[in-house]
């Protein structure tokens, strides 16, 4: 492939961690030439303009719309875009209307539109879609901290139902979970080496939608207990690189199994993490997109 020039819309606030940093060194490590634009403060016909002047080979974006770019100006610019243009949209889609507008107006707009979310690729008929989960970051493992030490752990926000998974975590287990929130870089990877388990909840996973936190968590060298989604299959193995559950009496036993099997559980997490930063860091995703954009 050749070393494209690339105009990179997103969350460059250097104030906070955000995917698009992780991508962007990616890019950057296959030998492209970055150029970012601050999703806080871009203005579509800034964007337009830079295009030209750099001779922009393609217009990555995410989301686009979350500042000061209404709509109609991000669909405007799309339309009069000369270079390739593509989107790599992260979160949950089905049953919310305003991302369901989102991808029905700005779709046929692009070249390429890469989902994380493999089930609504699958209801619709979009020719130009294709599914591109996230990823982890490379770097060393964390260190064991006091702080961070528990029996098992949830990292994220809670909104949905997840209220509902953490109060009956809560009521098993008592002090012995713990929930984590805003912890990201160093921290983050001292937290997955300092505490035992990790659990993610089931919503809003589904067959064909995770969260990138099996990514991060595995990544991390965290020992991961996930619900069940089919296509995961195709990404690790369960019991081998993680565990799984379908039920909530399932995740405890398999809490409870793991908590007395520290040797099992670490080898589960071992592989995990070779598997992860081995196949599926921010660098191979990366790589697959820009083949796909090669294509057309």
């Amino acid at each position: 492939m050749k070393k494209l020039k690339i105009l990179y819309l997103g969350n460059f606030n250097p104030f906070v961690h955000s995917t698009e940093k992780l991508v962007k060194k990616s890019l950057e490590e296959l030998g492209h030439e970055v150029y970012c634009e601050d999703e806080r403060t871009a203005k579509a016909q800034d964007i337009l303009k830079h295009s030209i002047e750099w001779d922009i080979d393609l217009f990555l974006f995410h989301k686009g719309i979350r500042w000061e770019m209404p709509m109609e100006q991000l669909m405007e610019l799309l339309y009069r875009m000369t270079c390739k243009t593509a989107l790599w949209y992260f979160d949950p889609i089905a049953g919310i209307p305003d991302r369901e507008l989102f991808m029905e107006m700005v779709i046929p707009y692009v070249d390429l539109a890469f989902m994380t979310n493999g089930t609504w690729i699958k209801q619709h008929n979009y020719k130009n879609t294709r599914w591109l989960l996230q990823g982890c970051d490379v770097r060393k493992l964390g260190k064991k901290r006091k702080e961070y030490e528990c029996d098992i752990a949830f990292t994220g926000s809670v909104y949905g139902n997840r209220d509902i998974f953490i109060e009956g975590m809560k009521k098993r287990y008592g002090d012995r979970f713990r929930q984590f929130q805003n912890i990201y870089g160093d921290d983050f990877y001292d937290l997955c080496q300092s505490a035992k388990i990790f659990v993610s909840p089931k919503f809003p996973a589904n067959d064909y939608y995770w969260s990138n936190r099996i990514y991060v968590t595995l990544g991390a060298g965290g020992f991961l207990i996930h619900p069940y989604c089919k296509g995961l299959e195709n990404e690790f193995v369960a019991g081998e690189h993680y565990e799984d559950y379908k039920s909530q009496e399932e995740l405890f036993t398999k809490i409870d199994y793991y908590l007395k099997h520290e040797k099992e559980r670490k080898k589960i997490a071992d592989a995990g993490y070779k598997k992860c930063i081995n196949n599926y860091s921010y660098t191979h995703r990366v790589k697959t997109l820009l083949d796909e954009v090669e294509k057309i």
